[in-house]
């Protein structure tokens, strides 16, 4: 029995699933144009994928640093990683007895080098690999940890002047909603990409001009190139 001929973008629609392609579709107008925007918000997840990278290292970072420098000062036992302060919430310690958990299992997996007498040990620095820009969001919410950002947090962002939490948290829960769009292979052609560099230099300007100023440069233009191609769709 003889196939009905279809177009290109149709079967593009078909095997990307006709749900996904919806809002494409109803922004574009036509299959072809509905693909092409298909593929623009490929390439505009990429380049915001590829800058949020970059900002989540940096942010999580120069928490850790902080909270660490915290943990220390209180003369607390182990690491506020593996010894998480009664100040934390249920929600983030919970998340920590997750990512250790991860961390660990990721290690075990690790082949052992040639000649070592034992596995390596887990560290500080496998346990923040494990733990998301969630994490990191949370730990910035004034109703759960109000007291580790004046006694810690706040050290993290010292470009912030007025030492107010919500400069940097709204910046940063636009970002994590962002980033879990980008991590889902949602779209983003209603985003204003241009405002979410700002957010993410924002941010990181709190914490390092210097590291802001290389993000910039090595950042801005991939993401504005991405805007500045955007298809026509409806408003």
């Amino acid at each position: 029995m003889g196939q009905q001929k279809i177009s290109s973008e149709q079967l593009l629609i078909a095997r990307f699933s006709p749900s996904r392609m919806a809002p494409y579709l109803a922004a574009a107008g036509s299959p072809r144009e509905a693909v092409k925007l298909y593929r623009w918000n490929v390439e505009a997840s990429a380049a915001l994928y590829e800058a949020l990278h970059i900002f989540e290292v940096v942010l999580r970072n120069a928490i850790h640093e902080q909270m660490t420098q915290w943990h220390q000062a209180q003369g607390r036992p182990g690491t506020w990683l593996t010894h998480p302060p009664d100040e934390l919430t249920s929600r983030s310690k919970e998340d920590l007895a997750k990512a250790r958990s991860r961390a660990r299992d990721a290690l075990a997996q690790k082949p052992r080098q040639p000649g070592a007498a034992t596995s390596p040990s887990l560290t500080d620095g496998d346990i923040v690999a494990q733990l998301t820009l969630g994490f990191w969001r949370f730990m910035l919410a004034s109703r759960y940890t109000h007291d580790l950002w004046h006694d810690a947090i706040r050290y993290a962002f010292p470009e912030l002047r007025q030492q107010r939490l919500s400069d940097v948290e709204g910046p940063v829960v636009r970002l994590h909603w962002l980033r879990n769009r980008v991590a889902h292979l949602e779209p983003v052609f209603v985003r204003n990409l241009h405002l979410d560099l700002k957010d993410m230099k924002t941010v990181l300007g709190y914490i390092c001009p210097r590291t802001q100023a290389w993000f910039a440069s090595t950042r801005t233009q991939s993401i504005k190139d991405v805007a500045s191609t955007l298809p026509r769709i409806r408003p």
